[in-house]
Formats: structure tokens, C-alpha cells, sequence
């Protein structure tokens, strides 16, 4: 593949648009683009929004854009994660935006077989795929899926409000975005709710069972403050039952979940403070894995 701005020429509606909040990141960055540019399928634009970082993050990002003009790069002073999705999905031309972290990456396939699946599935809004989770020693592992969703081939909002599906690499269409009125810009975690209200408001999940997008797992990033996520995944929980948008089912399954993530950060604290919260964390995957393989079995 050429990197020459020539070999790759932007226009104003590409079929995909690849949105990467990137905030102090790096020492990531560089790959996750790599992993766009590499995608077999080329009709996408990298919309990279430099969230007020404070390394060189936004020079980095620039010096991509110099070589293919499919990639753009915006700067703002720091809102968040959700505030530099939301500019990302305003600045984007594209009608099919794709999320992605600054610390992810996809694999060469995963815009093909989404295009081929999304137009196999045009009753749907958002789209996800199987993938992996890489761990800092390099190690890579099929994350475990709900099988609720995996033998359907879709998330009801029941089962959403029973647990999130793998978002990395995920892809919705813009029109969830203009009807939930975008990201939360003051929510820890703030993806959960985005797809708790878009099922809520009638948009259609399909799930790919192809692993084509990996999640990288570091002690710095959101998804390791286990106690934070559950409380963000609670708040969001709360809102979507106020909303007064949840059928009888989905209510029941909504109050089920806050309860059983109360007791995991009752525990979680409980284990930390007796044990030291590494120590605690291991105990727990371990204890994670083991029901996963049993599940499997």
C-alpha cells in the first residue's frame, strides 16, 4: 500500500468514517492508524480528535494526515471522551461512523465484512463484531461473548440492559446518533448509554460472529477501573429506566443489573481493602474466567 497523498484521495462521502478520540495517547496512536490505513476495504475517512492532550499526541496525529488525505485531525481543549465523539461525529461526512479508541485497533478485514454484513442487514442500526482482548505482554484472547446475543445474531434491549455487547470497532448510523442526541459528555463511560438508548428508541442491533477488532487492556485505561465502570454502567442504567422508555421486561432486567453491580463493588471494595487492590483484581478474573469456561463447556 502506497502512503502517498496521491494513492488516496478524500471525498465528501465516503461509505465509512472512523472516529478516534485521542487524549494523551501517544504511545498508541501511531498503531491504531496503522490499522485503519491497512483495511482492505479504502472507502473511509479517520476523523481523529486530539482531546486537549498534553503530550504530542496532536503532532502525531498531523503527521498522519500530511501522507493520506483521508485522514483529518481536529483539536479541542479536553471534554472527554464523549465530548471528542461528538465532535468527531460532526465533523464526519460519512453516514456509517465507526468508533474506535485511540489505544484500539482493527483488523484488516473489519470494514469489508462490515460493509458486506451491514448491507446484508439493512434492517439494523448498529452493527458490532466479534474480537480480542491483547494484553500488555502481547497475548491475545477471543473475549468471551453473551451467548444471548452470539446464537441470535442480535442484542434486544433486555439483553443490553443484562450486559454490553464488544463495542470495539463498532459502527451505527449517524441518523441513532441525531435521535439520542449524541454522547454524554459528563458520564465516565459513556458508549453504554449511547447503546442502551438507541435500542430504546427502537434502533435495530446486528452482531457479526467474526473476530475483526482488538482491545487493548492496560492498568491506565477506562476499562480497567472495574468499581468507576460499574458506577458509570449504573448511572446509565438509571437514567434509561427515567426515561420511561423501557417496556415491563427490559425495566425488570435494568433493575436486576444495578442490583447485581451494587454487589460487585460492595465486593470489589470489600476485597481491596483486605487484600490490596491488585492482588483483589487477579483473584477476580480468575473467578471471571473460570464461570466463562464453564459457560463454554
Amino acid at each position: 500500500m502506497s502512503d502517498s497523498c496521491e494513492s488516496f484521495k478524500a471525498h465528501d462521502n465516503p461509505r465509512f468514517s472512523i472516529l478516534v478520540p485521542a487524549y494523551n495517547a501517544e504511545a498508541t496512536l501511531a498503531e491504531t492508524v496503522a490499522s485503519v490505513r491497512k483495511q482492505t476495504f479504502d472507502d473511509w475517512e479517520l476523523v481523529i480528535v486530539d482531546d486537549g492532550s498534553a503530550d504530542s499526541t496532536f503532532s502525531l496525529a498531523s503527521d498522519t494526515s500530511v501522507s493520506d488525505a483521508r485522514i483529518r485531525v481536529i483539536h479541542q481543549a479536553n471534554r472527554g471522551t464523549g465530548g471528542a465523539y461528538n465532535t468527531a461525529v460532526r465533523e464526519a461526512r460519512a453516514d456509517l461512523l465507526v468508533m474506535l479508541s485511540a489505544d484500539d485497533l482493527l483488523l484488516p478485514d473489519h470494514l469489508a465484512a462490515m460493509d458486506e454484513h451491514i448491507r446484508s442487514n439493512p434492517e439494523a442500526s448498529v452493527f458490532t463484531c466479534d474480537g480480542y482482548f491483547q494484553y500488555e505482554d502481547g497475548r491475545r484472547t477471543l473475549q468471551d461473548l453473551d451467548d444471548r446475543w452470539r446464537d441470535s445474531g442480535a442484542a434486544t434491549l433486555v439483553d443490553l440492559c443484562s450486559a454490553c455487547f464488544f463495542g470495539i470497532g463498532a459502527v451505527f448510523k449517524r441518523e441513532v446518533f441525531d435521535s439520542v442526541g449524541g454522547f454524554c459528555e459528563n458520564l465516565y463511560a459513556e458508549d453504554y448509554r449511547f447503546w442502551l438508548l438507541a435500542l430504546a428508541h427502537g434502533y435495530r442491533h446486528n452482531y457479526l460472529d467474526v473476530p475483526l477488532s482488538v482491545h487493548r487492556r492496560s492498568s491506565t485505561q477506562k476499562s480497567a477501573h472495574a468499581v468507576l465502570m460499574r458506577q458509570a454502567d449504573i448511572a446509565a442504567l438509571r437514567e434509561i429506566i427515567a426515561s420511561g422508555l423501557l417496556s415491563p421486561e427490559s425495566l425488570e432486567a435494568a433493575q436486576r443489573s444495578i442490583s447485581r453491580h451494587l454487589r460487585v463493588i460492595r465486593v470489589r471494595t470489600m476485597l481491596s481493602l483486605m487484600l490490596g487492590e491488585h492482588l483483589a483484581a487477579r483473584i477476580i478474573a480468575a473467578a471471571r474466567g473460570g464461570y466463562a469456561r464453564g459457560r463454554r463447556q
